[in-house]
């Protein structure tokens, strides 16, 4: 009787011990996914506790430890997930796999070695799909859009700005339509940062405000501490921008200590030492070198504890640039070839264009001019090697961008010749069909002569779309924007071309989400208009001006038109009215209701005219015949040359007129 009772009371333990174990195991996983590490440090150390006798869920709640303890010990906790992920492999693990390349994702990109970690967030990636597949769509899309979060991240910290939006704004539209909080926390941050690199202050301001916001709301600690420091940031730029802005440095440091405080309470040694050196910028900003070196120091200690060697290579830099400005050049000098030592064992070729320039000014203050000269090269050197990397890199994508988006359409048009001909054998099958049983019937006549009528209108309507893709597939503008930008490298205008490839990359996605739609809003065909001819105008040198006017009834109203109607104009007015008449022209386009509710959009150019200006009478224009078989009997389509008094051609104005 005594065993009997023992063995129940064993079975029993078992049985809850295990039971606690599965419980502990979902919370461990649930907070993983919600991105709340101080809930799964906390689990998962309990779980340890309890199953010090029982080793079949161990290396899982290892893995959650480790991972949680990642930002404040890198190194050790690598070390851990190095261990576990043999095990995993063994078992062939799909989720935890998934997971664990998460993990080395974000140890690669805290060290700094950006392509091993997009690669293992790519892995993340296939191995999600592998053990969700269509299973849980919702758990999926979760893991998928952290990892697309994650790459935005590393995208940001290449500057490679474009790629970091697109990546962001898919996370986001997952977070959006799966009810993802976290997510939608995380992207907002990323994209709020590249708001903020562009000097687009407000809006970066209300993307945080909002991040803020929602980081409370869902106690996320760690997003609130970034969101915090980063309002911070927004206040320090706006101290650079005015010294007597007061209020804006006092409201920097407050978002700065409160930021530090959270590091601190979450032992987050990288987030400490960011914190730091916020306080030192601050500092700098207001021309407070000594008080800045003091953070910097701070910031240096625990860079040392996060070990990373990429922050502490960045912390360094910024003390030489410190000393420099205090005139004390000789320990400028040691730390800058300190940095300088640590950056090439980081093969990280982004900081050393300034580090160069640190002691180009340091050894020119020091009278060693030789040495000046030689940093000096250096530096030019090094820029020319960064950007050329950077132009090659950025062509290259933009060319494979434009070549995939180019076999898509040719896709779309030979499916859409498909869809023609399979009409046009419809049509005739039910000609004939029609004819045999018309001598029976006249409702049957009746019938298929109505069928015939609608497949005429599909092939119709093929043949026109099929001609509109073609009418994108024109690459001269492309190439064009994509030489001027190659030019704009080649002089050294960076600047000026990472404003023209997003502006341009915008252009490319307006135009790639308007052709699947018929009708659109008119403020978005005006938008999507100013976006071109603000292309067109920095590609030819302000050859032009132009203006786009909205009445008010317009802009308050509900009009929408055929999507892509007005470009085809403004184009022609550009390249057959502005440009031949070799001379500064402009462009206007207005758009206002009649007072039959009818809409009125006029585009008038100071060109050559559309007549006068042909050298082939007999052409006809492709653009307006397309555009009058597009509108039909819903709309007119008006063109007249503009004469002045003596009766000199002044231009053209052309005139839809679209029936509402």
């Amino acid at each position: 009787m005594k065993g009997f009772l023992i063995f129940v009371f064993v079975l029993t333990t078992s049985v809850t011990l295990a039971q606690s174990q599965s419980m502990l195991l979902d919370k461990c996983e649930n907070f993983y996914l919600a991105g709340q590490q101080d809930s799964v440090r906390k689990y998962a150390k309990v779980a340890l506790d309890l199953g010090q006798r029982s080793s079949e869920n161990q290396g899982l709640f290892q893995f959650f430890l480790a991972n949680s303890n990642m930002r404040s010990y890198p190194d050790s906790s690598f070390k851990v997930l190095n261990t576990v992920y043999k095990d995993f492999q063994k078992r062939s693990d799909t989720k935890f796999l998934s997971f664990i390349h998460t993990s080395f994702g974000g140890y690669y990109r805290k060290t700094g070695n950006f392509k091993e970690a997009i690669a293992n967030y790519q892995k993340a990636i296939t191995f999600a799909e592998k053990h969700y597949g269509t299973s849980d769509p919702k758990k999926l899309n979760q893991i998928v859009a952290a990892q697309l979060n994650s790459i935005a991240i590393v995208n940001f910290e290449m500057s490679d700005y474009e790629l970091s939006t697109q990546n962001a704004l898919k996370a986001l539209k997952m977070a959006n339509q799966y009810n993802l909080p976290q997510i939608e926390l995380a992207s907002s941050i990323i994209l709020g940062n590249i708001q903020m690199h562009f000097k687009q202050l407000d809006q970066a301001e209300k993307s945080f405000f909002s991040a803020k916001n929602l980081s409370s709301k869902i106690n996320d600690q760690y997003r609130l501490g970034v969101a915090l420091a980063n309002l911070g940031i927004i206040n320090l730029l706006r101290v650079e921008n005015s010294i007597q802005n007061r209020k804006a440095y006092s409201a920097s440091k407050k978002y700065f200590l409160e930021a530090l405080n959270m590091a601190k309470t979450q032992k987050d040694y990288t987030a400490i030492t960011a914190r730091y050196s916020n306080l030192a910028n601050v500092e700098n900003a207001v021309k407070n070198f000594k008080g800045a070196n003091v953070y910097l120091q701070e910031a240096l200690k625990n860079a040392e504890l996060s070990n990373s060697k990429l922050l502490k290579m960045q912390v360094t830099t910024s003390l030489a640039r410190n000393h420099l400005e205090l005139n004390e050049t000789s320990k400028a000098i040691e730390l800058a070839n300190l940095a300088l030592e640590m950056s090439k064992k980081l093969s990280n070729e982004k900081d050393l264009p300034n580090l160069y320039n640190i002691l180009q000014e340091a050894y020119t203050k020091e009278k060693d001019f030789a040495k000046a000269l030689e940093y000096q090269k250096a530096q030019m050197a090094a820029k020319d090697s960064l950007y050329t990397t950077n132009t090659t890199t950025k062509i290259s994508e933009l060319q494979t961008k434009y070549e995939t988006e180019k076999k898509q359409k040719e896709i779309e048009v030979l499916t859409l010749q498909n869809q023609t001909k399979e009409a046009q054998l419809k049509q005739k099958n039910y000609l004939i069909l029609a004819a045999a049983l018309g001598i029976f019937s006249l409702l049957g006549g009746f019938y298929f002569w109505n069928k015939q009528r609608k497949l005429k209108n599909v092939k119709e309507a093929a043949e026109m779309k099929q001609r509109l893709l073609r009418a994108q597939l024109n690459p001269h503008f492309l190439f064009n924007s994509l030489n001027s930008i190659q030019r704009l490298y080649v002089e050294g205008k960076t600047h000026i071309a990472n404003d023209f490839i997003a502006d341009f990359a915008q252009l490319m996605r307006d135009i790639l989400e308007k052709t699947g739609r018929t009708q659109i809003p008119v403020y978005e065909e005006m938008d999507f208009i100013e976006a071109y001819l603000s292309l067109e105008k920095r590609r030819l040198g302000d050859k032009f001006d132009y203006e786009i006017w909205l009445s008010e009834e317009v802009r308050n109203g509900d009009y929408n038109i055929p999507s892509f109607i007005v470009q085809p104009l403004v184009e022609n007015a550009l390249l057959h009215g502005i440009l031949p008449k070799n001379e500064r022209g402009k462009i206007e386009v207005k758009v206002e209701t009649l007072s039959n509710a009818s809409l009125e959009i006029s585009v008038k150019d100071s060109g050559v005219g559309y007549y006068s200006g042909k050298k082939n009478t007999n052409h006809k224009s492709k653009a307006m015949e397309l555009i009058k078989n597009r509108l039909g009997k819903s709309g007119v389509l008006q063109i007249k040359e503009l004469k002045g008094q003596n009766g000199q051609v002044e231009g053209t104005e052309v005139k839809l007129i679209l029936e509402h």
